[in-house]
């Protein structure tokens, strides 16, 4: 598997545990209202936390695609690494 997915997979798996138990404590514990904000805050942030990861993630991968398509590129327009003369 490739390290991408285990990071999207680990903070996919952080926000459904965060999420899971701000319902949980709703529908079993009816915590109060401070503790309700508390869950619903931490559930918002690992949310927001994970939307990051993915973009830098998925960016990271997309510019290395980018990068080696130019890399190929550049050396079909301007040859291959030129080797220094030795004169």
């Amino acid at each position: 598997m490739k390290t991408k997915w285990i990071i999207l997979s680990l903070a996919g798996a952080a926000v459904i545990a965060t999420w899971s138990a701000a319902a949980i404590a709703y529908f079993f514990f009816e915590p109060s209202r401070a503790l309700w904000i508390g869950l619903v805050t931490a559930g918002a942030l690992s949310l927001e936390a994970f939307l990051w990861v993915c973009a830098g993630v998925l960016g990271w991968s997309f510019l290395a695609g980018r990068r080696a398509m130019l890399t190929r590129l550049k050396q079909r327009f301007f040859g291959g690494k030129q080797q220094p003369s030795t004169e």
